[in-house]
């Protein structure tokens, strides 16, 4: 009968492979890759990717929201800061000759975005299309003037 227990190589002293230590030679190789593959389908998912542009009268938030409804986003805006909110719940079930599947599903994600109190969130607008939030903040009077500044 043949050991359950994998070997390294066909020496007879040679070592049984403990479970995980391929992962544990991925990591000594590359430390790096292999941390941040871990964090893709976790962090990053939770974080959507956040492009923030300004010209002389208005502030534009785009931020890629991929799968969501409006329904799902949640906008709030708290001492300078602009909230970025969404959850998402799935459940598929599906009873077909005799057997049953059932899949759930479960993601939020969050993202704060400081803006200060240069815009007038009175009159921001939002709007999702194509699983992008694009959100206008106009600017208040004041964050519209440009100051000089000399350097002696």
């Amino acid at each position: 009968m043949k050991s359950l227990i994998p070997w390294r190589n066909k020496r007879e002293n040679a070592a049984p492979v403990v479970a995980g230590d391929d992962w544990l030679d991925r990591f000594r190789e590359n430390p790096f890759e292999n941390a941040l593959a871990s964090f893709s389908g976790s962090l990053f998912a939770r974080m959507p990717t956040v492009d923030v542009a300004e010209d002389k009268n208005e502030v534009t938030v785009r931020a890629e929201v991929p799968g969501m409804t409006e329904k799902d986003i949640d906008l709030t805006w708290q001492n300078g800061i602009l909230s970025i909110r969404g959850e998402k719940r799935s459940e598929k079930e599906d009873k077909k000759n005799g057997g049953y599947y059932r899949e759930c599903s479960y993601g939020s994600f969050s993202r704060d975005i400081p803006l200060g109190d240069g815009v007038d969130w009175k009159g921001a607008k939002a709007k999702y299309k194509n699983g992008v939030l694009t959100v206008k903040l106009p600017k208040t009077e004041s964050s519209r003037k440009t100051i000089e500044i000399k350097v002696n």
